[in-house]
C-alpha cells in the first residue's frame, strides 16, 4: 500500500497535470478499500457484520463513481452526463456510509426495519438524480451557482462528527474497531471532499494535483484498519453496550438518516416544491412508523418483563416453599422447626406465655427398614406424619421432621398438661394406623415415644433448654418401654399446668 502511494506521488512529481494515471490510482485504491471491507464482513457477525456490508456498498458506488471519472477522461465527450454520472455515485456513496452509522447496533431489527431503511435510501437516491438532473451542473460543469458541491462537503463532515460521536460511547467488541477504523478514514476524506481554491474532488475528479494523494491515503487507511486492527480477547467477549450515553446513541441514531433525507428533500423544493415536500412528507412518515414500531416493540419487552418478574416470584416463592418443608413427608423441615422455635420463643417472652414443645421418635425404626426395605420405610414416615399433623388443634401449632425418623412439635401457649394431651393423641393415632412391624420389640404395629417439654419463656433463656428437656424426656420414653409419653424437668421448664 505504501508502494502505491509513493508510486502516485513520483507520477504527480514527474507529469502534474496526468489525470488519466492518477485517477487509475485512486480507483485501485478505493477498489482495495470496497475489498477489505467486505474481506471484514465475513469476520464478523449480526448488526456488525451488516455495518461492515454497508461499508463495502459505499465504497464499491465510490469506485463506480471513479471508473466513470476515468471514462470522461478518456472520453471528453461523456463530460455532460452527469445524472447517472460519477457525481450521482459519489454523492449517494455517503448513503451506505449514513445507515454503517446511523443502523442499530441491536439484534432487534427485524426485516421490517430492513424495509423501512432500504425505503428511505430509495428516497435518498431518487432525490439525488432529481438534483443532479435539474441542476444547473447538468449544463456547466463550472458553475459555482450550485449547491451539490459545498453539501458533499458539509456532508462529509457531519459523517466524521457522527461516527466520533459513536466513538466516544465507547462501543464495545468489534463495533469498537469498525468505528474506529471509519473515523480516521472520514477524517482523511473530510479533507478531501472539502472544496479547496474553486475546486472540489466531487466536481473535478482527479485533480491532476498532490491532493490526488488524499484520496490515496483515505481509501489506504481504511484498507489497512481492515486487514491490520486486531481486537484484544477481553474486547471479543464483550459484545454488548453498557454506559447510558451508548444507549442514547444507539436508540436515537437512526433519526441521522431522516434528517439527510429531510436535507435533500428541502434541496429538490427549492426547484420542484411538490416533489421536494413530498419526500419530506414521505420521510417523516417513515420514521414515525418506525418510531411507533419500537415503541410498541418496547411495550411488548415490558409486558414481557412483567410477566417474568411475576414468574420469578412465584418460583421464588415456590422455592421457598420448597426449602422449609420436607420433601419426604411434607412437614416443616430441620431449618424451619428452628425459624419458628426461635419466632415463638420471642412471643413468647413478649406475651408472658407458655411455650411447649414435643419429640417424638419411631420406635425401632431402624428394624423396619431393614425387614420391609425402605420404600415401605418411607411410606410409613409419610403416614405417621399425617396422623402427627392431624393431632394439632390450632393453626399456630406446628408438627416438623426433626432428622430421619424423629419428629417434633412446636404448641404455642400451651402448658404441660395440655402438650401432654396432644402427645398422648399423637401417640394413640400412630399406632390406630395399624402399620404392621412384625420386627419391633413394642408392638406388632407401629409406635412412637414421645417426649414433652414446656416453659415460660424469659430473656435470660434459650430455646435450647427447652430442646434439651424435650429431649431428655424422649430419651426416658425409650428407655422406659417405648409407646409412651414422657416429661422432663429442666430449667425453665413447668411440669404443672399454667396459672397454678
Amino acid at each position: 500500500m505504501g508502494v502505491l502511494l509513493l508510486a502516485h506521488f513520483a507520477l504527480l512529481l514527474s507529469l502534474p497535470g496526468a489525470h488519466a494515471p492518477s485517477a487509475l490510482f485512486v480507483l485501485c485504491c478505493s477498489v482495495s478499500a470496497a475489498a477489505a471491507c467486505a474481506w471484514r464482513s465475513t469476520r464478523s457477525s449480526g448488526p456488525v457484520r451488516r455495518k461492515w456490508d454497508f461499508l463495502a456498498s459505499a465504497l464499491s458506488l465510490w469506485s463506480i463513481g471513479g471508473f466513470l471519472a476515468l471514462l470522461r477522461i478518456l472520453d471528453p465527450a461523456l463530460v455532460h452526463i452527469r445524472a447517472l454520472g460519477p457525481e450521482f455515485y459519489f454523492l449517494i456513496y455517503g448513503i451506505p456510509v449514513l445507515l454503517a452509522i446511523s443502523s442499530s447496533n441491536e439484534d432487534r431489527d427485524t426485516p421490517l426495519f430492513a424495509a423501512l431503511d432500504s425505503l428511505q435510501a430509495l428516497f435518498a437516491v431518487a432525490l439525488v438524480y432529481l438534483e443532479l438532473s435539474m441542476s444547473e451542473l447538468g449544463k456547466n460543469p463550472s458553475i459555482g451557482a450550485t449547491n451539490l458541491p459545498l453539501f458533499y462537503g458539509m456532508g462529509s463532515w457531519m459523517l466524521a462528527a457522527a461516527v466520533l460521536l459513536r466513538t466516544v460511547a465507547h462501543p464495545l467488541g468489534e463495533e469498537r474497531a469498525l468505528y474506529r477504523i471509519l473515523l480516521a478514514y472520514l477524517g482523511f476524506f473530510a479533507l478531501l471532499a472539502t472544496p479547496w481554491h474553486d475546486t472540489c474532488v466531487f466536481s473535478a475528479l482527479p485533480l491532476g494535483i498532490y491532493r490526488d494523494l488524499l484520496a490515496d491515503l483515505a481509501f489506504l487507511v481504511l484498507t489497512a484498519g481492515c486487514l491490520l486492527y486486531n481486537l484484544s480477547p477481553e474486547a471479543e467477549r464483550s459484545p454488548v453496550e453498557t454506559n447510558s450515553f451508548a444507549l442514547v446513541l444507539n436508540n436515537g441514531s437512526p433519526i441521522l438518516f431522516t434528517l439527510a433525507v429531510l436535507a435533500l428533500g428541502a434541496m429538490v423544493a427549492r426547484r420542484h416544491l411538490a416533489l421536494g415536500m413530498s419526500a419530506i412528507g414521505l420521510s417523516l412518515m417513515t420514521y414515525c412508523f418506525r418510531a411507533a414500531l419500537l415503541q410498541s416493540a418496547y411495550i411488548r419487552a415490558q409486558h414481557a418483563l412483567t410477566r417474568s418478574q411475576f414468574a420469578l416470584r412465584e418460583a421464588n416463592a415456590q422455592l421457598r416453599q420448597l426449602s422449609l418443608h420436607d420433601a419426604l413427608t411434607g412437614l416443616a423441615n430441620r431449618r424451619q422447626f428452628d425459624l419458628t422455635l426461635e419466632t415463638e420463643w420471642s412471643r413468647a417472652i413478649r406475651n408472658n406465655r407458655p411455650l411447649s414443645l414435643l419429640l417424638m421418635d419411631v420406635d425401632c425404626f431402624k428394624a423396619l427398614n431393614d425387614l420391609y426395605g425402605h420404600p415401605a420405610g418411607d411410606d410409613c414416615l409419610q403416614r405417621i406424619a399425617g396422623a402427627l399433623q392431624n393431632s394439632l388443634r390450632r393453626a399456630s401449632e406446628t408438627a416438623a421432621r426433626y432428622g430421619g425418623e424423629e419428629f417434633a412439635a412446636i404448641l404455642p401457649d400451651a402448658d404441660i398438661a395440655s402438650a401432654v394431651l396432644v402427645g398422648e393423641t399423637m401417640r394413640k393415632n400412630v399406632l390406630a394406623l395399624q402399620i404392621l412391624h412384625e420386627g419391633s420389640s413394642v408392638e406388632r404395629f407401629v409406635t412412637i415415644s414421645v417426649g414433652v417439654a414446656a416453659a415460660c419463656p424469659t430473656a435470660e433463656g434459650t430455646p435450647r433448654s427447652l430442646l434439651a428437656a424435650a429431649d431428655a424426656a424422649l430419651y426416658r420414653a425409650k428407655q422406659g418401654g417405648r409407646n409412651r409419653v414422657e416429661t422432663e424437668e429442666a430449667s425453665l421448664v413447668l411440669l404443672a399446668p399454667w396459672g397454678e
